[in-house]
């Protein structure tokens, strides 16, 4: 019996921990749980995205990790958005299963906070070559009226 109330309580402590990091607001959302409004790709590069307060902005990129490439936000400018949780990487299936080795998608999320403008810039690099231009970049602006 005294052997379970610490574990008890270590659990519960845990549980805490976890549930606090979904109620820790708007701006943060480690779970990647927000609601998508909108989805977009790759050719979103050059263009301006107009998204209202509150809504979250999900951009799909083509990757293949396997290769030792991967997307990383390179610059996020301006205060209007904020990035949702971390970049996400979803492999090509076959019947369900993941395939190794076989390309998929990244997933980066911004929720747009207050009126503005912000440029995100993402780059698909080798995180080891960092003297290296990206392979791939994608550049945009995110408004908010």
């Amino acid at each position: 019996m005294t052997v379970a109330r610490p574990l008890q309580l270590a659990l519960a402590v845990a549980c805490a921990g976890v549930l606090s990091g979904c109620a820790s607001g708007p701006d943060l959302d480690r779970f990647n749980r927000a609601p998508i409004v909108r989805n977009i790709d790759g050719s979103v590069d050059g263009h301006v995205e107009v998204v209202k307060r509150g809504d979250t902005l999900a951009v799909h990129l083509e990757s293949n990790p396997s290769t030792g490439y991967r997307w990383e936000l390179a610059r996020l400018a301006g205060d209007s958005i904020v990035p949702v949780g971390g970049a996400d990487y979803q492999p090509e299936t076959a019947a369900g299963v993941p395939r190794v080795g076989a390309p998929g998608h990244t997933t980066f999320r911004f929720r747009a906070l207050k009126p503005g403008v912000s440029v995100v810039e993402l780059g698909y690099r080798r995180a080891w070559e960092k003297s290296v231009a990206p392979a791939k970049a994608v550049r945009f602006e995110i408004s908010v009226p």
